[in-house]
């Protein structure tokens, strides 16, 4: 799946957010133009646009889909807006038909954030194949990880040309950094159970402020600054055992099938209202959202159990909680009202490969201990 090379579209990159600011500067997006995406979104997406002087215009989503609200777009194009970043929230596929009928009527660019969704579908066709470009992660916690790392592909053959052009700017990264990375992924393969996730955590933000491993975001991108490392391309190491890892792929997307049935199937005996989407969606969960009276104390009891249970998104530009900051990215206060609301509530639930059946039920009794 998409892991070919540049000849057929595909670019690869240190991080998935890399990748969508090639994606972003092959179209030619720069000073002063606008790019629309969802405020419910991780702080790494406006910083690619920002990272080029344009400015993140900020839409709010629709409850039921956490993903772009597409009867808010319209409101919020202008002369500037050169392009929609069309997010697969949680891998649920974004409204792809309304919001490439926007893009054809006030010719815009569409770049699909399919960071959460390998595998799913909306409307019989796979996310990531229906706009100018998709960008996608291999990140920790994504669909597979290769520890860093994320891929473009790209739709549009004069935007391939142009990215194939600017693609020898990036850098590869260095012989240590590739030797720490490797050193991470191998522990994180033999060590981390879910059992084990809210101390490996604590231990990997120590370890991360203390210099010792290489994090997710750096303290200039928590800051919307470009990172002086920032513009770098995959390893080959990472490369490699992408195309392992998505050799399997339809086994990693069967089990996820599997453990987000569990959490429906207990939810709703429960009388906890879970995920309801149309037939048309076809959606591999990377994690399962829910909305309860009480995220805090949840995530609190977890964390004393020992129970993975994620807290995406703490708010409209995650993981900022402070509203001060949200401004950096060009987020206003109140802007997304319900998007703010649901950050207050959410929490998501894990299927990954390590999460079993027994595990997957524990977690709902946790929740059905606390609603």
């Amino acid at each position: 799946m998409f892991t070919s090379g540049k000849s057929n579209g595909v670019f690869h990159f240190f991080k998935g957010r890399v990748a969508l600011y090639a994606i972003l500067k092959a179209m030619g997006i720069g000073e002063g133009d606008e790019v629309i995406l969802p405020g419910f979104t991780c702080i790494v997406v406006p910083n690619a646009i920002v990272y080029l002087g344009a400015k993140p215009v900020y839409v709010d989503i629709n409850p039921d889909t956490y993903n772009i609200d597409v009867s808010k777009i319209e409101g919020k194009i202008t002369e500037k807006t050169k392009a929609i970043i069309a997010q697969h929230t949680f891998g649920i596929p974004a409204e792809m038909d309304k919001i490439l009928g926007l893009a054809k009527k006030y010719n815009l660019y569409v770049v699909e954030d399919s960071c959460h969704a390998m595998g799913s579908r909306y409307k019989a066709q796979e996310a990531g194949t229906f706009g100018d470009a998709a960008f996608f992660s291999s990140q920790w916690s994504k669909p597979v990880t290769t520890g860093l790392g994320g891929w473009a592909v790209v739709n549009n053959a004069a935007i391939k040309e142009k990215l194939g052009k600017i693609y020898p700017e990036f850098t590869n990264p260095s012989p240590m950094e590739v030797f720490l990375l490797r050193t991470q992924y191998l522990l994180y393969e033999k060590i981390l159970t879910p059992s084990l996730f809210w101390f490996a955590q604590s231990l990997y933000r120590k370890l991360y402020e203390s210099g010792i491993i290489k994090g997710s975001s750096s303290p200039e991108e928590l800051s919307c600054k470009m990172p002086p490392d920032y513009k770098r391309k995959m390893s080959r190491w990472q490369r490699g055992l992408l195309n392992k890892k998505l050799a399997n792929i339809q086994e990693l997307i069967e089990h996820r099938r599997q453990i987000a049935k569990i959490y429906e199937e207990e939810l709703e005996k429960a009388g906890i209202k879970t995920v309801e989407l149309p037939d048309c969606y076809d959606t591999v969960f990377l994690r399962y959202p829910l909305v309860v009276k009480n995220n805090k104390k949840i995530i609190r009891l977890a964390k004393e159990k020992g129970i993975e249970i994620g807290d995406w998104f703490v708010s409209p530009v995650h993981p900022l909680m402070n509203p001060l900051e949200w401004k950096n990215s060009g987020y206003n206060p109140g802007e997304c009202p319900i998007a703010e609301d649901i950050c207050r509530h959410i929490i998501n639930l894990p299927t990954h490969a390590k999460i079993t059946q027994n595990g997957a039920r524990k977690i709902v009794q946790l929740i059905k201990e606390t609603e």
